[in-house]
């Protein structure tokens, strides 16, 4: 059986299509809350179809949090119109 590693993290930096894949970096804050200092700590390098794949899989679970009540849709209109917004305000949310 292979080992999975388990790899925490605060956001992703960049989203590229580059020779035909789709190449995704993340990093980690290591700063303080008051001033966070964005390490880069991970890459994922996948196909257009694993891409696609796992975006429809994170639109399903999308719908799941707002089902749950756990993240707001904007209802207003304007810029931002249709994104999810969590309760706390997150920036990964807006």
């Amino acid at each position: 059986m292979q080992k999975n590693d388990r790899i925490f993290v605060d956001g992703m930096s960049s989203v590229k299509l580059m020779d035909g894949v789709v190449r995704m970096e993340f990093f980690n804050n290591l700063g303080s809350s008051r001033d966070p200092r964005p390490e880069p700590c991970g890459e994922i390098v996948m196909s257009q179809q694993a891409f696609l794949r796992a975006y429809n899989a994170m639109e399903d679970l999308m719908r799941q949090l707002v089902q749950a009540g756990i993240v707001k849709r904007h209802t207003e209109g304007g810029e931002g119109a249709g994104d999810a917004a969590a309760p706390g305000g997150s920036p990964n949310f807006q």
